[in-house]
């Protein structure tokens, strides 16, 4: 078992945003003894994911296509994901769901290409990573249908009634930097309620910076400051969070 202060699940570090620096921004993640699971959104991304991971021991990946990215879904790419996802450094299915705010690919495709993923994540006894913006009904639906054997919703930015919907069907909650912004008392209000094991801690970077960064690119190593805001609103140890959080993910992921 690896020995971790946090496991930020959660993170794009093929992104180009590090293409100047990755190789620091990795090197500070593992001197905070910070895990990461890199996520994909499309084939190449992850075989970009893949590729970091089998080539740093604190890295993992996640392979899969976003809803932005429904439209390219086919043979082809199930095929090969399926292949990736053989490799012991892949722990989970996604970033896969529904996204209605931006519909960059049209909804039937996405919801058609959301349960392909489910099914293909529940035949190669994988957990999946949930994306869902603006698109609820269609998303609990789905998942009401075509369960997944375990998982987590990506970025939980709801309230304590649809965190409840969402643990009902087994599923973890990933809580990032938006809990840290002033107006998301929403989501402060359920952190408070949802219990500890069912929390995961990411940073969704590039993305999504958490106070006091916010405005700058996210990296790894701010996953602390989602983990000390959890800690103040619980009114828990710092320690609790972290130990708790490390465990909730090492369970789903297989770590």
């Amino acid at each position: 078992m690896h020995e971790f202060a946090l496991i930020d699940t959660h993170a794009h570090l093929d992104s180009s945003d590090y293409n100047d620096d990755r190789a620091v921004v990795i090197s500070r993640t593992f001197a905070e003894q910070v895990g990461v699971i890199t996520v994909g959104v499309d084939l190449e991304s992850s075989e970009a994911a893949l590729k970091l991971a089998k080539h740093h021991r604190l890295i993992w990946a996640g392979v899969g296509v976003h809803p932005h990215e429904a439209k390219t879904y086919n043979r082809r790419v199930e095929k090969r994901l399926r292949e990736l996802a053989t490799d012991p450094k892949v722990v989970a299915i996604g970033e896969i769901g529904l996204d209605y705010y931006r519909d960059l690919s049209p909804r039937k495709v996405q919801r058609a290409v959301f349960i392909a993923q489910i099914e293909l994540a529940n035949e190669l006894d994988l957990p999946v990573i949930i994306h869902n913006r603006e698109s609820t009904v269609d998303m609990l639906a789905i998942l009401r249908k075509h369960r997944p054997r375990r998982g987590v919703i990506h970025s939980f930015l709801g309230d304590i009634d649809l965190a409840r919907k969402f643990m009902e069907l087994g599923l973890l909650l990933g809580i990032g930097g938006p809990l840290t912004f002033k107006k998301n008392e929403i989501l402060r209000a359920a952190v408070k309620e949802i219990p500890l094991d069912r929390i995961l801690v990411e940073t969704d970077s590039p993305y999504l910076t958490p106070v006091p960064y916010r405005g700058k690119r996210n990296e790894p190593i701010y996953v602390r400051y989602v983990a000390e805001e959890i800690s103040r609103i619980k009114g828990i140890s710092l320690d609790l969070v972290t130990s708790k959080t490390t465990q909730n993910a090492q369970r789903l992921f297989g770590i």
